[in-house]
Parts: structure tokens; sequence; C-alpha cells
């Protein structure tokens, strides 16, 4: 679509706009009774210095403004839109009629017309009047103003079909946002309290110190997370809380790295959006028995974050459950809220897991 279909919808509700574009159409409108008018300038006078012509052109105006929004917002609507097409059909045609009849009446009867009759009778018996005044301008006039006042209506309809379509697209995206991110959060958070079972199961003295951590990290979960947007510091100190809290239940031979670069203070993203690959390097990244290593790198640059996460893949003697809940609603969430504006890349051999997301931020 060449358009943006947005701005036109706001656009439609804007009230002055509309006003504006109303007097100038009926402006233009009320100029048409020109173009169809048949005189000489040069033998005959102009036709406004006729009360004859005046007057119906007043009544010819006001008929059809009458019939404008009739049509638009009583026929149409009860009628045509309820698929009485054939009731429709002949109000329009009636109206028609009484529109012409009305006209005729007023020209036939003014005492100018009159007059004129008479006089012209009075020098040709076999003088017939010319009906001009009703064909082609008044029924041009009166096909027009039915052509636009039905598109018109359709338009509008169509617009507010498109308001209607817009607003459940958005109340389904944020719902399957928050979806998403309901998602997300117990996801991480079983995960971490499996490790928090583990230092309690072997009576480690580093186990209060893991509980405040999730404390910590169950407070952003629970409070920051639920913003639409959050700081890029504020992720990257999550971030922290869970790699110290993994740290707790680890060995000497397991090497991590989380670097940053980069003006990180003024941008602002998404929440919960590396966690998930993070998570996922340490489930299938680590082992107690050889040596492996995770490393995490994020970067801004140019309104520009890459994050990087490589992790070594390591044999493992069980089967995880839920694999790959947490990378799956991230690269959904990815689509809805940075579409055509991030770039997610994955790749796994046997030996390494690598993941590369790049986002433009604003």
């Amino acid at each position: 679509m060449a358009f943006n279909i947005n701005t036109l919808v706001l656009a439609r509700k804007n009230l002055a706009a509309q006003l504006a574009l109303n007097i100038a159409a009926w402006a233009i409108f009320f100029m048409l009774p020109f173009v169809f008018l048949y005189y000489n300038p040069k033998s005959t006078p102009s036709p406004l210095s006729s009360p004859r012509f005046v007057n119906s052109l007043i009544t010819s105006n006001i008929i059809l403004i009458i019939f404008y929004y009739l049509n638009r917002w009583w026929l149409i609507p009860n009628l045509l839109a309820k698929k009485k097409t054939l009731i429709y059909i002949v109000s329009v045609a009636l109206y028609l009629i009484v529109y012409l009849a009305i006209l005729y009446l007023i020209f036939i009867k003014a005492p100018e017309t009159q007059k004129y009759i008479h006089d012209q009778l009075a020098k040709n018996p076999k003088f017939k009047l010319n009906y001009r005044f009703i064909w082609p301008g008044p029924v041009t006039l009166f096909m027009l103003t039915f052509v636009v006042s039905s598109s018109s209506k359709v338009i509008e309809q169509w617009f507010q079909a498109e308001e209607n379509r817009l607003e459940v697209t958005r109340q389904q995206l944020q719902t399957e946002l928050s979806l998403l991110k309901s998602q997300v959060n117990p996801h991480f958070l079983f995960n971490t309290l499996n490790s928090i079972y583990s230092l309690s199961v072997t009576n480690s003295d580093k186990t209060p110190d893991a509980v405040m951590k999730l404390s910590r990290i169950m407070r952003y979960t629970l409070e920051e997370s639920q913003n639409d947007e959050v700081p890029l510091q504020d992720e990257i100190d999550f971030a922290r809380s869970y790699i110290d809290l993994q740290k707790l239940r680890l060995t000497d031979k397991v090497h991590i790295n989380f670097a940053t670069a980069g003006e990180v203070e003024n941008v602002i993203v998404a929440p919960l959006l590396f966690i998930p690959f993070i998570e996922n390097a340490f489930k299938y990244g680590i082992s107690t028995h050889h040596p492996s290593a995770i490393d995490i790198n994020l970067q801004v640059d140019n309104n520009q974050v890459t994050f990087t996460c490589v992790n070594d893949i390591v044999p493992v003697s069980h089967k995880h459950e839920g694999t790959g809940t947490g990378i799956v609603n991230t690269q959904r969430r990815l689509d809805m809220l940075y579409p055509g504006k991030h770039t997610l890349t994955i790749e796994s051999n046997p030996q390494q897991y690598k993941v590369l997301l790049v986002i433009k931020v604003k």
C-alpha cells in the first residue's frame, strides 16, 4: 500500500480538517450550476439578474444538500446496508421525481415565467417552453450528489472498518506480548529456583546470597519488566545479577565473560530480550566435569545494539524440560516489537552455539 493507513485514520478524526473539507466541497458544488447553464453572455443578460433563476438555484441546492445527508445517514444504513435494495432504489427515484417536480413548480408558477409564457404565446401560438432547467443540469447535479454521498459513505465505512481492524490487531499484539512475557518470567524463575535448590541440597553457605540475588531478580521481573520499555542499563544489571547467581554453583572449570561497550546509558529497549539467550547458554554450555566457556558481549553503536552470546555445547546425561521455550518466545516478541528493525542469527554445531542479535533502537 502506497500510503500510510494510520495517517489517514488519524486525519479522518481531525474535526477541523473535516469541516474545512466539507465547506470547500459545498462551495465547489454551488458553482456547478453555472457549468451546466446555457446562455449567450453577448445577447442574454446574466441569469443572476433573474429572481426566477436565483430561487430555482437556491431551492435546488437546499434539496440536494438534504438528499446528500439523507442518503448518507439514513437510506444507505437502513435500506441498502440491510439488503433492501429495491426499496432503496425506489426511494432514490421518488426523491428525484419530487426534486424535479419542485423545480418545475417553482419555474412554472413564478410570475416572471407566467408573464414570459403569456408574451411568447401572444407572439407565437405554437410556442413551447424550453425545459432545459430540468435536463441536463438538475438531473446531472442530482446524480452527482447521489454518487458523491454514496461514495463518501462507503469510504467512511471502509475507514471505520480499518480503524476497528487496527484496534483489534493492536489488542491482539498486546495480549500476545503479555502472554509471551508471562511465559518468560516463570520459565526463567523455574530454572533459577533449580539452581538454588542444588545449593540447598549440598548445604552450601552460598544459599543465603543466592536467595538475596533471586529476590532482586524477582523484583525486576515482577515490576520493571511490566513496562513496555526499560533502560538498557537495567537489562545489563539484571543480566549481571543472573550471571552472578549462576556462578554460585559453578566450579573453576567454567569461564564466563560478560562485557559491554558503547554508551548504554541513553538506550531504551524492551525488557527480557537477552536473558533467554543467556539462560540457554548456562543450560547447555557449562559442565562441572569438563572445561567450558560462555562469552557474552553487548555493544551500542550508532543507535544499534549488538548482542552476542557464544557458549560451548557440553554433553548432558538427561533431557532438559521446556527446551527452547524462552528462545521461541523471544523470537516472537522480536518480530512484533522490532519488525524490520532487528536481525537474529543463531548458529549451532556439535561443539558451539552462537547467538547474534542486532536491534535498531531510537
